[in-house]
């Protein structure tokens, strides 16, 4: 796996960072991947972007220069075995080979991590015997949360018999180890037929048919004394009460003559096949009912007894912790499917904007965009025409996440599409409003923003397609908001679209922005607001397309604090030179 090296500073010490993301980007703003305090970065300072099988280093617009080997970057250059490269006073190695000795120290360079699904913790194991003292096994099944009764419960049995003790840790060595749930429940009927003189016995679990749905007891496995054929299958039948006292009152139930027990007479399943004895326990955890096991013996075996009574509540102890872990297993294998899927996602749409803007003489251009989620629903585009202008659109889809995600594609590959045809402004919006209207829902919209720049005549014709106006600053520091157009894209079918042209003079800066800009919120739920926004871009016109990014990062980040990213967040800033 490649990685970098990052050299140690006077404030940090060494550190080692994968790279395992399809671009990383570096700098002083806490939303780079590789976040660094050093004061000579830029806040966006350079990225690594991986393309087929190599990475190639690019310089972000900073202010002080990326330097690869000791020379100043002034492209993309892809990045060899032991590469050096600088940002700032940072030094920073890429190592391609995986038998590089680490760096030793901690990491003094802060990574923003890929979200992982939480981890499941590694059950206890438990070896033991019939001799097992019973302080050993306490002080394991301690390990495993099992709560005091417990415990004096297994004294008890152990005083009673050492072969219950040997059961207890069969049992624990068990359904403590690597199986699916199913075999888990299987498992533990088996044990309990091995432990107890039960004909019959069931194991039920609370589960939802839907995810809206109320859990219902659901039979999950049973198991007889004696082999059944399937057609002779006995029917499920719990007595009311028995099950209140079991699954609403958490606590166990022993009878040693269910014939006469006014709790199983409304039960004539029980009656009539000479049921003799019953126990049934709860399986819980924490507090929660999961479920219940239930078994029963008929006239011709023994009748169950208190002791028996506290084996199986032991068993379904340890059961219930395992079948919570399986549980949590399968969610955290769902987890990781959804992430796998979405960083699949998030690494095509990384690949649908521009690596870099293009270079047009008497222009500085730079575009960057922050999804909240692992994926968004901004897209932002450079794109050259036949006629050598350029189109630079912006849009924001209504909503957030995959949904959004899916429809920012569909508006890439629109805009791609009619941008290179002879269409002018107006009619490139109104086929891509057209093909967006036939295929979205109609609860979906998005505000977009098209322009074409002619860099010979230095005219910007635009359509706002119901999108926050961005806004033209003049040398003078006087603002225009760039309004004509209509209505956002996708809300109706037909749309008829205005475009204005606007002429950009020698010092002029035009910044179009996504909602996830003025909309940011503090942590007194204050938005930003378009008026701080304006001060930034007046206050700091005169510096490159990447300064005034960062300094619109710098004022953002020190507004929202430690407040949640709402929203996502995007922007291309044009000046000309």
């Amino acid at each position: 796996m490649p990685r970098l090296l990052v050299k140690a500073t006077s404030a940090n010490a060494d550190s080692i960072i994968e790279l395992q993301r399809l671009r990383t980007t570096i700098g002083r703003s806490v939303r780079n991947d590789l976040w660094t305090d050093d004061p000579f970065t830029s806040r966006l300072h350079a990225e690594i972007r991986q393309r087929g099988d190599g990475f190639w280093l690019s310089d972000s617009g900073s202010a002080n220069g990326t330097y690869l080997n000791g020379v100043r970057l002034t492209a993309p250059v892809m990045l060899r075995d032991r590469d050096v490269f600088r940002v700032g006073e940072t030094e920073i190695v890429y190592v391609e080979r995986d038998e590089t000795a680490p760096l030793k120290g901690q990491t003094g360079v802060l990574i923003a991590p890929a979200s992982e699904a939480t981890a499941i913790k590694p059950e206890a194991t438990i070896v033991a015997s019939a001799k097992t003292s019973v302080t050993a096994v306490s002080k394991v099944l301690s390990a495993i949360d099992i709560n005091q009764t417990t415990v004096s419960g297994i004294q008890h049995v152990a005083d009673t018999s050492a072969d219950m003790l040997a059961v207890i840790s069969r049992v624990s060595v068990a359904l403590l180890s690597s199986i699916s749930l199913d075999e888990t429940l299987h498992q533990v009927l088996d044990f309990v037929f091995e432990a107890l003189p039960a004909d019959r016995g069931y194991l039920m679990l609370f589960e939802k048919a839907t995810a809206h749905a109320e859990p219902e007891l659901i039979c999950k496995t049973m198991k007889t004394r004696k082999p059944l054929p399937a057609s002779e299958q006995p029917e499920v039948k719990l007595s009311h009460s028995i099950s209140e006292q079991v699954l609403k009152q958490g606590s166990s139930v022993l009878t040693s003559d269910a014939q006469h027990d006014p709790r199983f007479q409304q039960n004539q399943s029980i009656v009539l096949s000479g049921i003799r004895s019953v126990m049934a326990v709860p399986l819980a955890i924490e507090g929660r009912i999961l479920g219940m096991i239930y078994v029963d013996s008929s006239f011709g075996t023994n009748r169950f007894t208190e002791p028996q009574l506290q084996l199986l509540t032991l068993i379904a102890g340890v059961a219930a912790i395992r079948i919570e872990n399986a549980r949590l297993l399968d969610v955290q294998v769902e987890q990781k499917r959804l992430a796998k899927e979405l960083s699949v996602a998030s690494e095509i749409q990384l690949r649908l904007h521009p690596a870099n803007p293009p270079r047009i003489p008497g222009y500085d251009m730079v575009g960057v965009s922050f999804p909240c989620y692992e994926v968004g629903g901004d897209y932002f585009d450079f794109i050259e025409r036949k006629n050598k202008q350029y189109a630079i659109a912006l849009g924001d889809v209504s909503g957030k996440g995959t949904g959004a995600a899916l429809l920012m594609t569909s508006l890439h590959a629109a805009v791609r599409a009619y941008a290179t045809t002879p269409a002018s402004a107006p009619e490139v919006v109104s086929q891509i409003n057209q093909y967006i209207y036939d295929n979205t829902p109609s609860n979906r919209y998005i505000t977009f923003f098209y322009s074409e720049l002619d860099p010979q005549t230095h005219q910007l014709t635009y359509v706002n397609a119901g999108h926050n106006p961005p806004m033209l600053v003049r040398t003078s520091g006087e603002i225009e908001l760039l309004e004509i157009g209509g209505f956002p894209v996708g809300i109706m079918p037909f749309g008829e679209y205005h475009k204005a042209t606007v002429p950009l003079y020698p010092g002029d800066v035009m910044i179009v922005y996504s909602d996830g800009v003025t909309e940011s919120v503090n942590e007194n739920d204050d938005e930003f607001g378009e008026q701080r926004l304006i001060e930034v871009m007046q206050k700091n016109r005169t510096r490159t397309a990447a300064g005034i990014r960062d300094r619109i990062d710098e004022a953002l980040t020190r507004f929202v604090g430690k407040a949640k990213s709402v929203d996502d967040l995007t922007m291309v800033i044009v000046k000309r030179e």
